[in-house]
């Protein structure tokens, strides 16, 4: 995938998509192969460094008991109240901190809705610093097809200029990439790629 390049990851339950994008995150460890970002490995020395450059946002992201500012800044000392707000503005939730100033949400999102709680992990996802690597699993899944359309177009503003990786079910969020990836895309059987390759060599000696 190239930098800036937006990808759709679309297949049907259980084909992966989601094992797919921790596998990047490094949140889980590849078997076999290696999943390399900028020319860099992805391993237990890197990730640190690498991490520091992704930004996920889950199909169910969680909410810690607190002010919507403070789980936007997630604790992350670069995150001041000016980047709180630019990023709050972003996802359009200005409206909501203002009516949610000084009071604690509760655990797991309690008083949110489920568009809402999407658009605070887009707005994790723009205040953290230096992110060029976006990753979002399912974003539109479980939302009304306006809020979906609205979080579509606000997800594309916001990764401008970064790579965008998304897994999703969604066929209109598909559309508006760069390139979709289908896992569930026909292969050729190992019989027939055997054959193939035979037939590759005879042709060449």
């Amino acid at each position: 995938m190239a930098p800036g390049e937006r990808v759709a990851i679309v297949g049907p339950s259980g084909a992966g998509k989601s094992t797919l994008l921790a596998l990047m995150a490094g949140l889980v460890p590849a078997q076999a192969g290696s999943v390399v970002i900028d020319g860099v490995a992805l391993d237990d020395r890197s990730a640190p460094r690498l991490r520091a450059r992704m930004a996920w946002i889950g199909q169910k992201p969680h909410v810690f008991a607190g002010t919507l500012a403070a789980n936007v800044a997630l604790g992350r000392p670069q995150v001041d109240a000016p980047a709180v707000g630019r990023a709050l503005r972003a996802a359009t939730l200005e409206q909501l901190a203002g009516r949610e100033a000084g009071r604690p949400l509760g655990e797991s999102g309690t008083g949110l809705s489920g568009g809402e709680c999407l658009r605070l992990a887009m707005a994790r996802a723009v205040a953290a610093p230096g992110s060029d690597l976006w990753l979002a699993d399912e974003p539109t899944a479980h939302l009304d097809a306006a809020t979906a359309r609205e979080l579509t177009r606000r997800l594309l503003a916001q990764s401008a200029g970064r790579t965008l990786i998304v897994a999703t079910h969604d066929p209109e969020l598909a559309s508006r990439m760069d390139r979709v990836i289908d896992l569930a895309a026909p292969r050729p059987a190992r019989a027939d790629a055997d054959r193939a390759m035979a037939g590759a060599l005879r042709a060449a000696s």
